[in-house]
């Protein structure tokens, strides 16, 4: 039997969330950015189903996997045909970064965790 201290489901999902939630903030950032742009349609990062999946075991993740871009317009499209709502997206980014960095201190913690059992 193998320990892989590094493979295992946790820190695959961990590496998947946080490869995700990178893409995400990339993706938010150009949608604020593409806000004024007529008939820009708002795109989000979906990855939650496929995390659950990883974390269940159903799924493996491969160390630069991310989650899939798709389309993802606000309740609202102005006449110019654009779908990015500034509100709803700033509260995303917002979102995606404290995720981000929550899941930046947990994976940290862990490593730790692991040097403090390796090194004594």
């Amino acid at each position: 039997m193998s320990l892989d201290l590094f493979g295992d489901l946790t820190m695959q999902g961990m590496e998947f969330a946080l490869n995700s939630l990178s893409d995400r903030m990339q993706v938010l950032a150009n949608n604020i950015a593409n806000s004024q742009t007529p008939g820009y349609q708002a795109q989000d990062v979906s990855f939650e189903g496929q995390l659950a999946s990883i974390l269940n075991g159903e799924d493996t993740a491969t160390p630069m996997a991310t989650g899939q871009v798709v389309n993802s317009p606000d309740v609202s499209t102005r006449i110019d045909g654009n779908t990015v709502g500034m509100d709803s997206e700033m509260g995303r980014l917002s979102e995606t970064v404290l995720m981000y960095n929550a899941l930046t201190q947990l994976t940290t913690d862990r490593l730790g965790i692991l040097k403090n059992a390796i090194t004594g």
